[in-house]
């Protein structure tokens, strides 16, 4: 392309002076593109027509974008490329085809007819004139009309002329010179890409390395059995073979230089590059081709087998989006060049009359993977049976499933194509039949990527903590990332490709909800109510009297916050049922005034749960008789305790079942782990699970806690256990001083809420205890407790 690109500029305004049309075109272009040249010549008709040079192709279709058709003067000018060079005209195949006539002479119209019958391309006149050493175009003297005919000393050789058909399977010693030659296409068929695959490769070698599409069902049906065609081409019964050729791996279909379209191997020489391929569209058009791009793929794919015919893509165009296609707006003058600079979308098929426009295989590939993904996301588990595609297609864009509107005939054949790391495929053998489970595929995050996505989960908490009804647009999620903390949000650092998948990585946290045409993310349950409980918390400690009334409670909160509380979010109706369910951060309390809102007194549950902990942890079996336990914790600590608070404050620590209480496993875990330390109180956190292992001859339970590894796990464990150090020198001892820090269970998902209406409640308070807080003396909501601080 360093050599530039010609234009050619006609339809210019006659009453211009010639003088001034060199400055009027060179201003023109300069506008938009740099000059290398600008030639202005006489047409044969009289008018002034100039040839314009550009640095490159993108260049010129950017002048084409922005002038063609532009009035000038009382004249629209024409944009339009030069006709091919003297040297690429079509001479072996003209000499070919007079050749076969008697007397190489032949009506002009009848020639030019004969022509695009036998070399699926169009010849001009004008062209017939810039090869004078082969033809001479006369009047004949008869008046039968003009007439071509072959100059007798012509040299060019025949045998070098691209054949329309197999001569094999199609001589053309079968039909006379002037007989009609239509060829309008490959049949709509139904075929296995396997098997068709598989024989057309045998094809291949059988012929040389080339087959003519024309005659390619001849030469299949003659070696093989023969193809199952369609007569209805309405895109419902079948695929286009030529269509489905493109699937093929290790083929392409090459077009000549006359249009003759052939079937060769995809060798370096045969796998042309054009340069615009190479270089791409232009910048200032880019978007617009992008645009219209996504256009033709939504308008296709609502058309049986995505196929349209050429002649209606404009009227369809205009129709489907009620505009108009300009083509000279992506630096176009033909809609035919501009469909075929997007071969990874469009697809041009068939001839004559019978062409049409589809959707390429690479691009049905991407919208079938879309498509899948969306059925897949749509399932409980993400995943069913190849066998009940259908049914799910149908639940998920409420139509049938046609398996031929993606290109194919079989869906197992789609299915292969799929890209690497989309799906995960596995045989599945039932009693009766063997069928295919299809499921999201999901790469093993390593242990750091989780660490991240724990610490991200908190980090979504802290953003959305923040909007009135905890909740986010999707779109906005990343922006409002980076304005919150200062850095973008890169998903691959959390071993995930999108965002989607991230935020289903942590489902205890976020769940996506549809709101019209937009998708929300929100909060769950649980954690709403922890971020709310904190916030009612906040109220209640900034009063004056560090105490709200219960009716002036919402009222204060939109004070502060600026928004009401989200009580429907929340799954209740008024404020005395959400106070309800944020019992581990406030408690009502009868004051003189009327029911009061008071927080709760953190430091005594802390020194509760240390005492629990201290008496069960005395226990070989960690667990005791309610009984027993209360009337100990009554004379060893002089407390007494209620199952109540138990239940309530002390979840993450303690579980009642029935008459006893049991020390939590994660509790345990971390008493055996104290054991292994012994009287040096720490050990360096490489040696820890091994040592484990060898004081009680079993595996360290990380799996069962849901821990991932050592470490993750200790953290848990910070009221009782600390981690110093960085890498190989992490120290783990017995924090002598600690006392729990009512840190959240590692898998707060095991924190289940009950429907309300499930919830036993009392219209009755007890008086105050005088324990330092208020307990109520009922029967206590399944609540979230304190405790749950929102780590995943």
């Amino acid at each position: 392309m360093s050599e530039g690109v010609e234009l050619q500029v006609t339809n210019l305004d006659p009453g211009i002076d010639q003088r001034d049309v060199r400055e009027l075109v060179t201003a023109l272009f300069t506008e938009y593109v740099t000059l290398s040249g600008v030639n202005i010549y006489r047409q044969e008709g009289g008018g002034l027509g100039a040839i314009v040079k550009v640095g490159n192709l993108q260049e010129a279709q950017l002048a084409i974008s922005q002038l063609h058709k532009r009035k000038v003067g009382t004249k629209r000018i024409s944009i339009s490329h030069l006709p091919m060079d003297v040297v690429d005209l079509p001479r072996k195949e003209v000499v070919a085809l007079l050749q076969s006539v008697p007397g190489g002479k032949i009506q002009l119209f009848k020639f030019r007819q004969m022509f695009e019958e036998r070399f699926r391309g169009s010849i001009s006149v004008a062209d017939l004139h810039r090869m004078k050493e082969v033809v001479t175009l006369t009047e004949d003297l008869t008046g039968t009309g003009r007439m071509v005919q072959l100059n007798t000393n012509t040299v060019v050789g025949s045998e070098e002329v691209e054949m329309l058909h197999c001569e094999i399977h199609c001589p053309s010693s079968q039909a006379g010179w002037a007989e009609r030659r239509v060829w309008e296409g490959l049949p709509d068929v139904k075929v296995e890409m396997d098997v068709l695959s598989l024989n057309i490769r045998k094809i291949l070698i059988s012929h040389g390395g080339s087959v003519p599409l024309a005659s390619l069902v001849h030469c299949y049906n003659a070696d093989f059995d023969p193809l199952d065609v369609e007569v209805a081409d309405d895109g419902k019964h079948g695929v286009p073979l030529e269509h489905l050729l493109q699937a093929v791996k290790g083929i392409v279909v090459n077009t000549g230089a006359t249009g003759i379209k052939k079937i060769v191997e995809a060798t370096p020489e045969n796998l042309g590059v054009k340069q615009s391929d190479l270089v791409g569209p232009p910048p200032a058009l880019a978007g617009q081709l992008i645009t219209f791009t996504r256009e033709i793929v939504d308008m296709l794919k609502t058309i049986p087998g995505c196929k349209l015919a050429f002649y209606k893509f404009i009227p369809r165009y205009h129709h489907h989006f009620g505009k108009q296609c300009r083509v000279a707006d992506y630096g176009y003058t033909k809609l035919k060049d501009l469909l075929e600079s997007l071969p990874h979308v469009i697809q041009i098929i068939g001839e004559g009359a019978k062409t049409f426009i589809t959707l390429a295989h690479k691009a049905q590939v991407r919208r079938f993977t879309n498509d899948l993904l969306k059925m897949l996301k749509n399932q409980p588990e993400k995943q069913f049976l190849l066998s009940s595609f259908s049914l799910v297609f149908e639940k998920t864009f409420f139509k049938p499933l046609s398996i031929y509107d993606y290109g194919v005939c079989h869906l197992t054949d789609i299915l292969t194509d799929i890209p690497e790391n989309t799906i995960f495929t596995e045989d599945v053998n039932e009693a009766t039949k063997s069928d295919t489970m299809i499921s999201v595929f999901r790469r093993d995050q390593t242990q750091e990527e989780v660490m991240r996505t724990r610490g991200f989960a908190k980090e979504v908490v802290e953003l959305l903590r923040h909007s009135p009804d905890l909740s986010i647009c999707f779109n906005k999620f990343i922006p409002a990332y980076h304005q919150h903390f200062g850095r973008q949000c890169r998903v691959g650092s959390y071993g995930m490709t999108k965002l989607i998948e991230l935020f289903e990585a942590i489902p205890d946290t976020v769940e996506i909800r549809e709101d019209g045409e937009e998708r929300m993310v929100q909060l769950t349950k649980d954690k709403m109510i922890w971020v709310v409980g904190e916030q009612v918390e906040c109220v209640v400690k900034t009063s004056r009297a560090r105490c709200v009334a219960l009716v002036e409670l919402e009222e204060e909160y939109q004070k502060m916050f600026g928004h009401l509380m989200p009580l429907g979010r929340m799954g209740v109706g008024r404020v005395e049922e959400a106070v309800e369910l944020l019992q581990s951060w406030v408690r009502v309390v009868n004051g003189k005034e009327g029911k009061m809102v008071v927080t709760v007194d953190r430091g005594f549950i802390r020194t509760m749960a240390s005492n629990v902990r201290r008496l069960l942890v005395e226990q070989d079996e960690g667990h005791m008789d309610l009984g027993d336990f209360i009337e100990k914790m009554a004379t060893r600590f002089g407390s007494h305790i209620e199952v109540e608070m138990l239940t309530r404050d002390l979840s993450y620590l303690v579980e009642v079942k029935g008459d006893k209480v049991f020390l939590t496993a994660l509790q345990l875990c971390a008493r055996d782990i104290e054991v292994v330390l012994g009287d040096l109180g720490k050990l360096p956190v490489a040696e820890l699970e091994s040592q484990y292992e060898a004081k009680f001859g079993r595996e360290m339970p990380l799996e069962p806690l849901g821990f991932d590894s050592v470490s993750e796990m200790l953290i848990a464990m910070n009221d009782t256990l600390s981690v110093r150090g960085r890498g190989i020198r992490k120290i783990v001892s017995v924090n002598k001083s600690a006392t729990p820090s009512l840190l959240s269970p590692s898998r707060p998902s095991s924190i289940l809420l009950p429907p309300l209406g499930s919830q036993a409640k009392s219209s009755e308070v007890a008086a105050f205890s005088g324990r330092g807080f208020d307990m109520l003396r009922m029967v206590t909501p399944h609540t979230v407790p304190r405790s749950y601080s929102g780590v995943v």
